[in-house]
C-alpha cells in the first residue's frame, strides 16, 4: 500500500462564485467549471474540486457548513489500490468509480479516496540566496513575487475526537509511517511511499474529543519570497489571515493561512521536512512554542486555542 501523497481534495459549498475567487487569487489553475463544478490545479497536477453543496456525487457531508468532503490519495500502482480495496472491504463499503478510484470511509466517518497518482514531479527555481561565505547571486536583484503559483498539495488536517482510533486505521491498515506526535494528542503521518514529513495530520483539540471535522488544505511553494508574494496577495485581495506568516517547528516549513471560505484554511508552506527511512520520529509537548516558534498573526492565540494547544503568558513572545 504505497500510498505517496495527496491527490485531490473536494468541497461542498452553497455558492461557488466566492470559491472560484478564493482558488483563483490562491494561485491555482482553473481547469474546468460549469453552473455545478470548479476544478483547480497545482503545477504538480493535485487537484482541488468544488461542487455544490447538493451535487448528488458528492459523500454526505460529516459537519455541518461547508467543508471537504472527501480527500483522495494516490498510490504508486494499481497493484497498491487492489490491496487497499481488499484491507477496506473487511469491515466497510469500498466503492469503485468509473474511472478507477476507491471510495470509502475511515472508522470516524471521514470519506477518503484512492487513485494511481496522477501528481507529476515539480522543481522549485533556484533561490539564488546570498549567505555569508556563499554568492548565489551576483550584481543582481532579488526576485520579488506579486502573488503565489503553488508547486505541490502537500497535506490536510483533521482534528478527531479520538487519535488512538484514527492512528490505528491508517497506520495499521493503510501503511502511513508516524514522522512526529504530540503523543495522544496529534499525529502527523505521511504516506508510506511518501518524502513529505505529513500528507495527514490527525489532531485531538485540547484532549477532549470535543471538535471534528476539517481543518486546513496546504501547499508548498517555491520559497520564502513567494509564501510572502502570495500572502500578501491574499490579503490585498481581501482575504482574512487564519494565522501566519510564521514557522513551524515541527516540520520545519515556513507559513501563511487563509480562512476559506469553502472551509476551514488554505496554507502556504516552504522549506518542509523531506523524509526517508532513517527519519526519527520525535515526541513533543503540546505548547505554543511547539506549534509556532514564531508568528506575526494577530490570530495566533484565537488558532492556538482553537487547536487546544495551553496559552497564557507565553502567548506575548509567539506575536
Amino acid at each position: 500500500m504505497r500510498i505517496t501523497t495527496v491527490d485531490s481534495v473536494t468541497y461542498g459549498v452553497p455558492d461557488l462564485v466566492q470559491a472560484k475567487r478564493f482558488w483563483s487569487d490562491f494561485g491555482l489553475t482553473l481547469e474546468a467549471h460549469n453552473d455545478r463544478l470548479l476544478r483547480f490545479s497545482a503545477m504538480d497536477a493535485s487537484t482541488v474540486e468544488v461542487r455544490l453543496a447538493h451535487d448528488p456525487a458528492l459523500p454526505p457531508a460529516f459537519e455541518p457548513g461547508p467543508g471537504v468532503r472527501e480527500t483522495t490519495f494516490g498510490v504508486e500502482t494499481e497493484a497498491d489500490l487492489d490491496a487497499i480495496a481488499a484491507e477496506l472491504a473487511k469491515d466497510r463499503h469500498v466503492g469503485v468509480d468509473e474511472k478507477g478510484t476507491l471510495h470509502s470511509v475511515d472508522p470516524l466517518g471521514i470519506p477518503i479516496a484512492f487513485r494511481v497518482s496522477r501528481c507529476r514531479a515539480v522543481s522549485a527555481p533556484d533561490p539564488q540566496f546570498n549567505v555569508p561565505g556563499r554568492t548565489g547571486r551576483l550584481n543582481a536583484r532579488g526576485v520579488r513575487y506579486e502573488s503565489a503559483r503553488p508547486l505541490e498539495m502537500t497535506h490536510v488536517v483533521y482534528m478527531v475526537p479520538d487519535t488512538r482510533v484514527a492512528v490505528d486505521f491508517y497506520a495499521d491498515r493503510l501503511g502511513f509511517r508516524i514522522s512526529d506526535a504530540y503523543p495522544g494528542r496529534g499525529y502527523f503521518l505521511r504516506g508510506g511511499a511518501s518524502n513529505n514529513h505529513h500528507n495527514l495530520f490527525l489532531l485531538n483539540p485540547g484532549g477532549t474529543g470535543d471538535k471534528f471535522g476539517f481543518h486546513h488544505l496546504a501547499f508548498e511553494v517555491a520559497n520564502i519570497h513567494e509564501l510572502f508574494g502570495g500572502g500578501l496577495n491574499m490579503t490585498r485581495k481581501g482575504w482574512k489571515t487564519m494565522l501566519g506568516p510564521g514557522r513551524h517547528p515541527i516540520s520545519s516549513c515556513y507559513f501563511w493561512y487563509f480562512l476559506n471560505p469553502c472551509g476551514g484554511g488554505a496554507e502556504y508552506d516552504f522549506d518542509s521536512d523531506v523524509v526517508d527511512d532513517d527519519w526519527v520520529a520525535g515526541e513533543f509537548e503540546q505548547t505554543p512554542e511547539t506549534f509556532a516558534e514564531w508568528c506575526l498573526a494577530a490570530g495566533m492565540e484565537e488558532s492556538l486555542l482553537y487547536q487546544g494547544v495551553q496559552t497564557g503568558e507565553t502567548i506575548e513572545g509567539q506575536t
